[in-house]
């Protein structure tokens, strides 16, 4: 597995990214060609308000707050609910191939192995800071601590391959999600009706001292670890045509307002 760090400039521009990879993966397969499982870190450069393939405009956002605040709503190409992102929450995106993990085909067992190694990632970055807390697994595929949520993820999944990608929040501030979200129509049973604020938290804790740039560094690491995933010198050259695929997809999806308001 290869290790690529890719922040795109637009934060939309990040979306048409993380379905421009499985899109170039899935087409060389279909022509017989290899493509090498990826793991991106990369993180929203600006605050936005990014809903789910099926999520609904008007039920889980709060748009005059983001009109007035001049917060962007975009629409991402999987599923799952309704998030917000920017600076200080870390984003990850998988590529995986059937061919290699035939057992990532039953939803069950992707979660699990994916969630099993974030878990082991998070839980191994609060130890190298001496900060405490025991990561748990609770809901489909959120990561907890202290019963309360930090990480949220989604997949797309096509013939040959699963983008699997999601959040990791480290020190975004939280009061973020009250101001741009409604509350969710559809919660995970251990969220027990809590507001936002109530339900999710930080995985660096507010009041430490530590850096969060050096805090993320290690917790990237970390992922890295678990996965196996590799850097290579220099930018790859299937670079290229990621983003030959993202612009078209600019072209075709993410830059008009039809598609992220989901008419």
């Amino acid at each position: 597995m290869q290790l690529i760090r890719n922040t795109r400039k637009n934060p939309v521009e990040n979306l048409a990214f993380d379905e421009a990879m499985i899109e170039w993966a899935d087409t060389r397969s279909e022509n017989g060609l290899p493509s090498e499982e990826l793991l991106r870190l990369w993180e929203m450069p600006t605050p936005c308000v990014v809903l789910g393939r099926a999520s609904k405009w008007d039920m889980e956002v709060n748009h005059a707050n983001c009109e007035r605040q001049g917060i962007p709503v975009f629409r991402r190409m999987s599923g799952g609910a309704t998030v917000v992102a920017g600076p200080g929450c870390l984003m990850y995106s998988l590529l995986l191939s059937y061919e290699s993990r035939p057992a990532l085909r039953m939803l069950d067992v992707a979660h699990s192995q994916v969630m099993q190694r974030l878990q082991v990632a998070s839980q191994a970055t609060l130890k190298a800071f001496d900060l405490p807390g025991v990561i748990e697994l609770q809901g489909t595929c959120d990561l907890t601590l202290a019963n309360r949520k930090f990480s949220g993820n989604a997949l797309r999944c096509k013939r040959n391959w699963m983008l699997y990608h999601g959040t990791i929040l480290i020190s975004m501030p939280l009061e973020w999600l009250g101001q741009y979200l409604l509350e969710p129509p559809r919660q995970p049973e251990y969220r027990e009706k809590r507001n936002h604020l109530d339900f999710v938290t930080t995985l660096l804790p507010a009041n430490s001292k530590c850096s969060p740039i050096e805090f993320r560094q290690v917790l990237e690491r970390q992922i890295a670890i678990q996965w196996g995933a590799h850097n290579v010198e220099g930018e790859p050259s299937f670079i290229d045509e990621i983003e030959a695929l993202e612009e078209q997809l600019m072209e075709t999806r993410y830059g008009k307002d039809q598609w992220h308001r989901g008419s």
